[in-house]
């Protein structure tokens, strides 16, 4: 059985905004709330690690702010064709909160 931590109400995460949460180890992940649905992605973008949350978000697409990648945040796709995917995070809603599946 999967376990869940808690990351965030679901009210913290304004509609078509994002939020980084920082997790124990140093990684980072981005909350997005597209219209009322949730979705995350790791932190760091696939090609040299750039920081996805200092990156332009128009939804559904976030850019890498090192090298222009843009991906859709609902599956990670590289919209830009350069290379990989951005990392899903696999989490789980419920009416209030929201938390990292594990």
């Amino acid at each position: 059985m999967a376990s869940k931590l808690f990351l965030a109400k679901k009210a913290d995460v304004p509609i078509n905004r994002f939020l980084k949460i920082s997790l124990e180890g140093g990684r980072e992940i981005l909350l997005f709330n597209q219209n009322g649905d949730f979705f995350a992605l790791d932190n760091a973008c696939p090609h040299m690690g750039g920081p996805l949350s200092e990156g332009e978000y128009n939804p559904p697409c976030i850019t890498c702010p090192w090298h222009g990648w843009q991906f859709d945040i609902t599956n990670g796709t590289n919209i830009t064709g350069l290379g990989e995917d951005a990392s899903v995070i696999s989490i789980l809603v419920d009416d209030e909160s929201i938390y990292l599946e594990e």
